[in-house]
């Protein structure tokens, strides 16, 4: 075999090495954080109708 054989062997195989593999579900990266952040987004309008009362008492008891 000639080196443009060799050469050609080689890349061929390499090319068919990258083929599909099984189907598998991508791994669940950063959940633990997605979650934390879903509860907070959950308790921000809490806080924020809190903080509106908050808010008003001092507002009433300054007048």
């Amino acid at each position: 075999m000639t080196y443009r054989t060799v050469t050609l062997l080689c890349a061929i195989l390499l090319l068919s090495a990258c083929g599909k593999s099984d189907n598998q579900p991508a791994p669940k990266l950063f959940k633990d954080q997605i979650d934390v952040l879903d509860k907070a987004k959950a308790v921000d309008p809490a806080l924020q109708q809190q903080t509106d009362e908050q808010r008003k008492a001092i507002e009433k008891q300054a007048q």
